[in-house]
């Protein structure tokens, strides 16, 4: 294909929010249009790169087609992106809230007293860079403490139990909801995956070297789990409303 209307359509479908089948269908659909285009203006005697030019002019410009397609695709597509942007920074304020700032205030605001409910600091203990206390706040094997939760319903209120399963799934599900509507780096299920798997990573650091909660590798993988099921939710309901894109294309361009 002809680099200048290769980089024009890449052009146009880059900035669109769909997936990379409907990028590629659309893909298909304006090259064979276009080169229809300059086929007839050969015709006509024009020489190879300004029958490419006069193609793409008649075509149109990228930004309107880009318009009329995302339009198309989805007609009240800005206000859903602003909406969503808002719920993302809700949701976000309140994550961060429970896992961090409430935990801080909460340091600060009992800081006379030496009972931390969040991280333990034995008295024969070196502090917080002794051995012994990280080994005392941190689970490095996989469901060790989520099977010690499930198996301790006599040690535990439900409630507890709850939290720190289901609750560790639960919620990061809007998390990979909004990842891949938000920013288009997270359209694949690896990116969102490993996207969690960082983002929960550095919370636990957090807690952990604040001191406001333990390292628990448990909630990295029940956290991740949680973006996966949202990502997979998504997905699908993309899926389900997907509209033609035969129809779309037409649509932009008579």
């Amino acid at each position: 294909m002809d680099q200048t209307i290769e980089a024009y359509i890449r052009k146009i479908v880059s900035e669109l929010n769909c997936d990379e089948h409907e990028k590629s269908e659309m893909t298909e659909e304006m090259t064979g249009h276009i080169l229809l285009l300059k086929q007839e203006f050969l015709e006509q005697g024009f020489s190879d790169s300004e029958s490419t030019q006069k193609a793409l002019q008649s075509f149109g410009d990228e930004k309107s087609i880009e318009e009329g397609f995302q339009h198309s695709i989805f007609p009240y597509y800005k206000m859903f992106r602003k909406i969503n942007w808002l719920l993302f920074g809700i949701y976000s304020l309140i994550v961060l809230s429970n896992l961090l700032f409430l935990r801080i205030l909460s340091i600060i605001i009992n800081y006379k007293s030496d009972f931390n409910k969040y991280f333990y600091i034995s008295p024969e203990s070196n502090g917080f860079f002794d051995l012994a206390t990280w080994q005392q706040n941190s689970n490095l094997i996989p469901f060790g403490n989520t099977f010690e939760y499930l198996m301790g319903a006599d040690k535990f209120n439900v409630d507890i139990i709850i939290n720190n399963t289901l609750g560790n799934v639960l919620i990061f599900i809007p998390l990979g909801i909004f990842l891949p509507i938000l920013f288009k780096k997270y359209q694949s299920f690896t990116q969102v995956f490993v996207g969690s798997i960082i983002i929960t990573f550095i919370i636990e650091v957090l807690q952990f070297s604040l001191q406001i909660g333990q390292f628990d590798i448990d909630d990295i993988i029940l956290n991740t789990i949680g973006t996966a099921v949202g990502f997979l939710i998504i997905k699908l309901l993309m899926r389900v409303a997907k509209l033609s894109r035969l129809t779309i294309f037409y649509k932009t361009t008579s």
